[in-house]
C-alpha cells in the first residue's frame, strides 16, 4: 500500500496549491468539536443497551471511552451471541437500530448530538481555504452540518448546500466563491438519515454520478472517515476504476489502516490512479498543518489564521494567587544548608572585539585565570575585578570604556548568567581565603583524600562542597552539599562514576544521613565561613567597591503540620525563621470492599488491597473471565527454573525485611481477588526460544529480539492478557548492544514491537529470581500482571472530578548534523490518578537551551495542544474543565502562548502549566522535638514551602506512616537526604495547596513499582520512558497507545 508521510503529504499539496481540491470528512472530522465519531456512538449504543438489561450496573459506567469499561461490555455482548462481532462491518447499522429501532428516535439521538455543537480549527481553515478557491468542494458522511454553519461565517464565500432531495442543485460549474456542501447521509433538518443497513447500502444515484465526475481530475482529501459504509466505499471504487488525473489522499488516524481504506487505495493504484495512505494525529492538527505549510508564503493567510486562534481561544487570564500560606502557628522547626548572602550592587561593564569564531564564554573562561570574575551577557562583558587589571588584560580588546552599571538583586535572580558571576565570584573568595582548591561551584580540600576501588581501578577523589545560588522573594542565599573533586584528569566511564559518586554518599550518610549530611555541611560552614559571618571584597585585599557578605547562620524553616499550638522555641531560633512551610496530608488511595459493598479508603497498598479488593472490582465481578490468562517465552532449559519461580504468584511469601513497609504476600487471589492462569512448560501458551549464539554481537542480540517478537506473534493469537519473558543470566549479553554505529536494546525493542500489537509484556530476569526479597518481588510481580491485563488496582483521592492532566515528555536523537530530532510524549490522566491514553509525535521546529533541553515553538506548542485536545475527545465523555500539563523544564512564553490557546479553544475553562523539577541544591533537615539537634529521620512527605510567588519546593519524598503503626515512621530507601521537587507554575490560577496535594496523589499511582510512592508524579514518570520507547516505533504520527504496553 502506498502511503505518504505527513511532511511528505505538506510538499506534495504545497506543489498544487495553484489547483482546486475535493474534500470528504467523515465522523473523525468532527470530534474535536465534540461531536462523537461513528465508533463512539457504536459503543454508546452498547453501553445504551447493556444498561438497559443490566439496570444494577448504572452508575459504574459513566466513561465508555474508558477501555477497562469497553471490555466489560464487550465481554457481555460477545455471550449475547446474536450480536455481530467487534469491529465488524456490520456494528454501526446493527447497533444503531438495536439500540433506537424506531426512525424518529434515531434522528433525536443525532440531533442532540450536534445541538450547540461549534465547528473546530480544522472547519474553519477549509473555509478559508475555500476563499482562496483552493477547496472547491466538501462531501461528507456527517449529519452535523457544520461544514455549511462555519462557511457562513466568512463572507463573501457562498456554501451551496446539497441533500439527497436537493441533488438536482449539485450540477454547477466552479463558480469563485462558492463551496459545496453535499451531504450524502442526509441531515436531520432536512430528510431521512442514513443509519440502518439498509439506508447506508443505497446512496442517491445523482450524488455519486456527480462524485465520479468530481473526482476524474481533482485531487481528493478524505479526513475522519474509515470506509464504513459500503455504498460509499463502491462508489469510490468506482471512481478510481476510471481514468484520470485526480488523486487520493486518505488521511487516516495514526498507521493502523481499515482494510475496506486499504483495498481502495491499492484498487486505485492498480488501476493507473495515485492513492496515499496519509498517517495524521487528527483532523485539525493536520488542517493546521496544511494551512501553515502550503500558504506559508502569504502572510495575510498566516496573518488571518493567528487571529483565528486568538478568537477560539475562550480562556481568561488567570488571577494570580501567589503561593502563599496563611498566618498559621509553627508546630516545629527543620534547619536548611541555605545561608544568607549580600552582593555588590554593582559590577564592571564593556564590549570586547571577538574573533569570528571566538565563543563569549570561552573568553571569560580566560578572564577567570587572571583573577577577573567574568560572564558575557547581550554583547557585553559583565565582571567583578581591579578596573587596572581588566583594562591591562583586555586593553588591545576593549571597545570604548571599562564603566560601572548597576546589578539589582531581582536582574541577578531572572539571569542565569549573572547568577554564575555571583556564584563563582563567592566560591573563589572563600577558597583563596583558606587555601583551598575551587572550581565555579565547588571547593574542596587536597588534604583531604578520598580513595575507593571501583572494579580493577582506584579512584581518587578530594573531599569538598558544591556550592549554589537561591533566591527567595526577599533574600539571596548561598547553599553548601556534600561533593568531592577527582585528584586526576583521567576519563571515567558513567558507570565509574556513579558507583564512587555512590559510595561517597554511603560514607557521608553512614546509616543516619538527616543529622550526618547536617554535620558534614555545619563543619564546612565553620570552616570557610567562621561562627558569625565572612565579609570580604574582590578582589580580596583591595579597596574595590565589590564587597560580600555571607552569614554563617542557616535560615530555618517553620512548619505547621495542623496543631493550633505554637511550639516553644529559643529567641535565637525563632530570628532565623525566614521559610515557613505546611505539611499537606498524603491523598489516600481508594479500594473496593466487597464485604460492604463500599469504596474504602487507605494510605498502603498492599494492605488495600488485602483488606479490600481492587478498585475495579465491581466492574469486573461477574462480567469479566475471573482468571488472568498469561503467556511465557522462555529460552530451552530453564523452562523448570521459571515455572517454579512464576508458580510462587499463587501461594503465600511471608514479609522477612523492611517490617514498617512491606506486608506478606497472600497469593494472588487473595490479594486481588480474581484468578491467575499461568501455563505449565507443556502448555500451548508456554513458548520456547533459544538463541544461536550468546556473543556480545549486534546480529545476534536482534536475531534473539527478533524470536521473541515471533513468539509474541503466536501468543498473542491466543488471546492471553499479558506475556512473561524469562531472560537467564547467560541471555544477558543479548540485552543491549552499543558501539559508536549501532544500537540494541532488547527492552525497548520488544516494548516496542508488542505496543503496535497492543500486546502487554513482563520482562524477568534470573537476577529477580535469585533474589533474596522474594516477598516483594512477588507483589510487584502481580501487579504488573493485574495492570497489563487491562485492570485497575486502585485510584486517589481528593481532587477535583473534573480535571484532567498531562505529562510532556521528549528524547531527542542526537543527529551527527545540528538537526536533532525530537519525539514527544502526551500521556493524559483521569482525576482519580488513572492513566489514560498516550501519543507519540515527532516535533521539528524547536530549539535548544544551554543544557541543551528542547523548547517548542509558538507554533509547535500549539499543535502539540491539538494533541493534547484530541486525547481528550478520545479519553472523557466530556471535555475537562480544568486541565494540568506537567513537564521537567520550564514553560517558555512562547509555549505558553500556543498551548493556552489551543486547549481553550476545546471549551478548557482553567489551565495550569507546573514545572516539575528535582531540587538538588536546597536541603532541609528535620529537628527534634525540643529543637535542640538535627532529628534521627528526615522531614515529612508532604512538608511543603513557597520561595516566591510561583515557585514552592514540595517533599514527595520523606517520612511516611508505618505499616506496622501509624505513629511509627517509614523512610523509603532510607539512604539519603531525600531531595524536594521544585514546582513552578508558569501559567495558571491554582494554589499551592490545590498543585502540591495533586503532585502527591499522583505519586502515588505509578502502577510499575509496588513502592509506597515515587519521587515524581506519574505524569512526568511514564512520559520521558515512552519517549525514548517511541523512537522505535516504526509509525508513530498519531497513533494512540495504553500506556501499559510499555510499562
Amino acid at each position: 500500500m502506498q502511503t505518504l508521510q505527513m511532511d511528505e503529504f505538506l510538499r506534495s499539496l504545497k506543489q498544487n496549491i495553484d489547483t482546486p481540491h475535493a474534500l470528504l470528512l467523515g465522523a473523525g472530522a468532527s470530534v474535536e468539536s465534540g461531536v462523537q465519531s461513528a465508533g463512539d456512538c457504536i459503543w454508546e449504543w452498547k453501553k445504551e443497551i447493556f444498561l438497559s438489561q443490566n439496570p444494577g450496573m448504572i452508575g459504574t459506567y459513566d466513561n465508555v471511552k474508558q477501555d477497562n469499561v469497553r471490555r466489560v461490555i464487550q465481554r457481555w455482548v460477545d455471550t449475547q451471541n446474536s450480536y455481530p462481532t467487534e469491529n465488524s462491518p456490520e456494528e454501526y447499522s446493527f447497533f444503531a437500530e438495536k439500540a433506537y429501532p424506531i426512525p424518529d428516535d434515531r434522528r433525536k439521538y443525532f440531533q442532540g448530538l450536534v445541538t450547540g455543537r461549534e465547528p473546530s480549527l480544522g472547519y474553519h481553515l477549509i473555509a478559508m481555504l475555500a476563499q482562496r478557491n483552493i477547496v472547491k468542494s466538501v462531501w461528507t458522511t456527517n449529519f452535523d452540518g457544520l461544514m455549511v454553519k462555519c462557511a457562513h461565517q466568512y463572507t463573501p464565500l457562498i456554501p451551496i448546500e446539497i441533500t439527497a432531495q436537493t441533488s438536482d442543485r449539485i450540477y454547477r460549474g466552479d463558480i469563485d466563491g462558492e463551496l459545496l456542501c453535499v451531504d450524502l447521509h442526509g441531515d436531520y433538518k432536512y430528510g431521512d438519515l442514513k443509519n440502518t443497513v439498509q439506508e447506508l447500502d443505497t446512496q442517491d444515484g445523482e450524488l455519486v454520478k456527480a462524485l465520479r465526475h468530481e473526482l476524474i481530475n481533482r485531487d481528493l482529501i478524505v479526513f475522519g472517515y474509515s470506509g464504513r459504509d459500503a455504498s460509499l466505499m463502491q462508489a469510490l471504487t468506482q471512481v478510481y476504476s476510471d481514468r484520470g488525473a485526480g488523486k487520493l489522499f486518505w488521511c487516516g488516524y495514526g498507521s493502523d489502516v481499515p482494510v475496506p481504506v486499504a483495498n481502495l487505495i491499492k484498487h486505485a493504484n492498480e488501476h493507473g490512479r495515485s492513492a496515499f495512505y496519509v498517517p495524521t494525529s487528527g483532523f485539525d492538527s493536520a488542517m493546521y498543518s496544511i494551512a501553515r505549510h502550503c500558504m506559508s508564503g502569504d502572510n495575510a493567510f498566516i496573518s488571518k489564521v493567528d487571529e483565528l486562534k486568538r478568537n477560539l481561544a475562550i480562556a481568561v487570564e488567570p488571577q494570580s494567587i501567589g503561593f502563599m500560606l496563611p498566618a498559621e502557628p509553627i508546630n516545629k522547626v527543620a534547619n536548611t544548608n541555605a545561608y544568607p548572602i549580600v552582593f555588590p550592587s554593582q559590577c564592571y561593564q564593556f564590549e570586547v572585539s571577538r574573533a569570528p569564531d571566538e565563543k563569549p564564554w570561552d573568553y571569560c573562561r580566560e578572564l577567570y585565570k587572571k583573577n577577573i570574575m567574568a560572564v558575557p551577557y547581550r554583547g557585553m562583558i559583565y565582571a567583578w575585578g581591579a578596573k587596572e587589571t581588566i583594562e591591562d588584560v583586555c586593553s588591545r580588546r576593549i571597545k570604548g570604556i571599562v564603566e560601572l552599571c548597576p546589578l539589582t538583586r531581582d536582574f541577578v535572580a531572572k539571569n542565569g548568567a549573572m547568577q554564575e558571576l555571583l556564584l563563582k565570584t563567592i566560591t573563589r573568595i572563600m577558597a583563596d581565603t583558606h587555601n583551598l582548591g575551587c572550581s565555579k561551584d565547588k571547593i574542596w580540600d587536597t588534604k583531604d583524600i578520598v580513595k575507593y576501588q571501583i572494579g580493577d581501578r582506584t579512584l581518587t577523589a578530594f573531599s569538598g562542597v558544591r556550592l549554589a545560588i537561591v533566591f527567595d522573594s526577599r533574600n539571596t542565599y548561598l547553599t553548601f552539599a556534600p561533593s568531592y573533586m577527582y585528584a586526576d584528569s583521567d576519563e571515567f566511564s558513567k558507570q565509574e562514576k556513579k558507583q564512587f559518586a555512590d559510595k561517597f554518599s554511603a560514607a557521608v550518610n553512614n546509616g543516619r544521613p538527616n543529622p550526618n549530611t547536617s554535620t558534614y555541611i555545619t563543619r564546612w560552614v565553620r570552616r570557610l565561613i567562621g561562627n558569625d559571618k565572612l565579609a570580604a571584597n574582590y578582589p580580596m585585599e583591595t579597596l574595590a567597591p565589590f564587597k560580600f557578605v555571607i552569614r554563617a547562620r542557616s535560615a530555618l524553616l517553620g512548619i505547621n503540620y495542623g496543631s493550633p499550638w505554637n511550639a516553644t522555641l529559643k529567641t535565637e531560633l525563632s530570628k532565623r525563621i525566614i521559610f515557613r512551610g505546611k505539611e499537606y496530608r498524603d491523598p489516600q488511595l481508594r479500594f473496593f470492599s466487597p464485604a460492604s459493598g463500599k469504596y474504602m479508603d487507605n494510605f498502603h497498598p498492599m494492605l488495600g488491597l488485602i483488606k479490600n479488593a481492587p478498585v475495579d472490582y465491581p466492574m469486573n465481578s461477574g462480567v469479566l473471565r475471573h482468571s488472568i490468562v498469561t503467556g511465557v517465552i522462555c529460552p530451552i532449559g530453564y523452562e523448570n527454573t521459571f515455572f517454579s519461580f512464576i508458580s510462587g504468584l499463587n501461594q503465600r511469601s511471608e514479609a522477612k525485611h523492611n517490617a514498617d513497609f512491606l506486608v506478606s504476600f497472600p497469593g494472588f487471589f487473595e490479594a486481588f481477588k480474581t484468578g491467575l492462569d499461568l501455563p505449565r512448560p507443556t502448555s500451548g501458551k508456554w513458548k520456547s526460544v533459544n538463541a544461536i549464539n550468546t556473543s556480545v554481537d549486534y546480529a545476534a542480540a536482534v536475531k534473539f529480539g527478533e524470536a521473541i517478537t515471533r513468539k509474541i506473534d503466536q501468543l498473542s493469537a491466543q488471546s492471553v492478557d499479558t506475556i512473561l519473558i524469562y531472560i537467564p543470566k547467560e541471555y544477558e549479553s543479548l540485552t543491549a548492544y552499543a558501539n559508536e554505529s549501532e544500537k540494541f536494546d532488547l527492552h525497548d525493542y520488544v516494548k516496542a514491537y508488542a505496543a503496535q500489537r497492543q500486546v502487554a509484556t513482563q520482562f524477568v530476569r534470573q537476577k529477580t529470581i535469585d533474589s533474596e526479597l522474594h516477598c516483594q518481588i512477588m507483589w510487584a510481580l502481580s501487579l504488573a500482571l493485574y495492570v497489563k491485563s487491562g485492570r485497575i488496582p486502585w485510584t486517589i483521592t481528593g481532587t477535583q472530578p473534573d480535571t484532567a492532566f498531562a505529562g510532556i515528555g521528549y528524547s531527542v536523537m542526537r543527529g551527527t548534523t545540528k538537526n536533532n530530532v525530537v519525539v514527544g510524549c502526551s500521556h493524559i490522566y483521569s482525576s482519580d490518578g488513572q492513566g489514560m491514553k498516550y501519543r507519540l509525535s515527532k516535533i521539528h521546529d524547536v530549539k535548544f537551551d544551554r543544557k541543551d533541553n528542547p523548547y517548542l515553538s509558538e507554533d509547535e506548542a500549539y499543535r502539540l495542544g491539538l494533541t493534547i485536545k484530541d486525547l481528550f475527545h478520545n479519553s472523557f465523555s466530556e471535555i475537562p474543565k480544568r486541565v494540568v500539563i506537567h513537564k521537567r523544564t520550564p514553560f517558555r512564553k512562547e509555549e505558553i502562548k500556543g498551548m493556552v490557546e489551543s486547549l481553550s479553544s476545546a471549551g478548557v475553562k482553567s489551565i495550569d502549566l507546573i514545572e516539575i523539577s528535582y531540587e538538588d541544591d536546597l536541603k532541609c533537615f528535620a529537628l527534634n522535638s525540643d529543637h535542640s539537634n538535627v532529628d534521627g529521620y528526615p522531614v515529612r512527605r508532604g512538608m511543603c514551602f513557597p520561595l516566591t510567588e510561583n515557585t514552592m519546593y514540595l517533599y514527595t519524598h520523606g517520612i511516611a506512616p508505618s505499616v506496622r503503626n501509624p505513629n511509627f515512621k517509614y523512610f523509603q530507601g532510607g539512604k539519603t537526604v531525600p531531595l524536594p521537587l521544585k514546582v513552578v507554575r508558569h501559567y495558571g490560577s491554582s494554589d499551592m495547596a490545590q498543585i502540591a496535594t495533586e503532585i502527591l496523589g499522583l505519586s502515588k499511582m505509578n502502577w510499575n513499582s509496588f513502592n509506597l510512592y515515587s519521587k515524581l508524579p506519574c505524569t512526568i514518570e511514564s512520559s520521558n520512558e515512552i519517549a525514548r520507547i517511541g523512537w522505535l516505533l516504526s509509525h508513530c504520527e498519531g497513533s494512540l497507545y495504553d500506556y501499559r504496553y510499555f510499562m
